[in-house]
């Protein structure tokens, strides 16, 4: 369609990320695939509140997608049809009155289970990460994960970090140059935990094949120049997997991170900074007792 294709044009004028843009397109292609099968046509700029509302309920009921999932559908036909009035292209926007609902960032939508890791779990992962006979692996797995924890980058971040973006004093300056939003940042891993990132990247700059010597990636896999997201998730999975942990995420160590500032008595506005979040609303769900937190407060009455 003509105005899909106007739309992500504008978003990449926009200087929108990629990977927001990738969303978008999928988002929309979910939708023109509903109502096509729902009118028999695809003239989407036709759209009423109501079909909106019948798709939320579909992507609900039949798709059985999560709320986080369903409002990420949700924003981005909101930023479609938006564009689409502001264009002149429509006179009603159908999203006006169609609300994102609020969900709490720290529960996992399937479990009900916190999103972040205990230190006894953080341990016992580390423990079992450590456990990899391979040092190349090791090294490298322990590194990823020792960002995600103590320095709180999203998965993402870690897969586009540069050598470039390294600089060791001390203290390790971490360099973010498009992070969420496409939002530049500078983060600082403290030397008593950059151990592991220090010893890793020794070990890469001294690797000679020509997948590596050719890569400007921090993070390599065995097989290509760049450890990816989807690699990082695998190699999780199978860390988890031998520890006999469930729901185990990239981002559960990014939630982890934001939790242990928190529960070393960091105030709010601080744990925001770090954790590099726009909004304080984000950050509230740390300093609000979680349902484990409170039962156990209740025991100790």
């Amino acid at each position: 369609m003509d105005t899909i294709a106007s739309f992500l044009d504008w978003l990449h004028s926009e200087g929108r990320d990629p990977k927001t843009i990738q969303a978008y397109k999928i988002i929309l292609n979910q939708y023109i695939s509903w109502f096509s099968g729902t009118y028999e046509h695809s003239h989407i700029q036709t759209s009423k509140p109501i079909d909106i509302k019948e798709f939320i309920s579909y992507l609900r009921h039949q798709k059985n997608r999560s709320q986080a999932t369903i409002n990420k559908s949700t924003a981005g036909l909101k930023t479609f049809f938006n564009f689409l009035a502001d264009q002149g292209i429509i006179t009603d926007n159908p999203t006006t009155r169609i609300k994102i609902q609020k969900i709490s960032a720290a529960v996992s939508s399937h479990s009900g289970q916190t999103k972040w890791l205990t230190k006894q779990e953080q341990e016992k992962f580390l423990s079992y990460v450590d456990l990899e006979r391979n040092e190349f692996k090791r090294l490298r797995n322990l590194a990823v994960v020792d960002i995600l924890l103590y320095c709180g980058l999203r998965v993402s971040e870690v897969q586009d970090l540069k050598l470039d973006d390294i600089r060791v004093n001390g203290n390790i300056e971490i360099t973010i140059r498009e992070g969420k939003h496409g939002k530049y940042a500078v983060v600082t891993m403290l030397a008593k935990h950059a151990k592991n990132l220090r010893q890793w990247i020794r070990l890469r700059q001294s690797l000679t094949d020509g997948r590596y010597e050719g890569s400007p990636y921090v993070f390599v896999s065995e097989r290509s120049g760049q450890f990816t997201v989807k690699g990082i998730q695998q190699m999780i999975d199978k860390y988890a997997a031998l520890a006999g942990m469930d729901n185990v995420s990239p981002h559960a160590f990014r939630h982890s991170f934001c939790k242990n500032l928190a529960n070393a008595g960091v105030n709010i506005e601080t744990i925001r900074k770090l954790a590099r979040h726009e909004s304080i609303q984000t950050t509230s769900i740390y300093i609000d007792p979680s349902k484990e937190e409170q039962i156990v407060a209740l025991s100790m009455m």
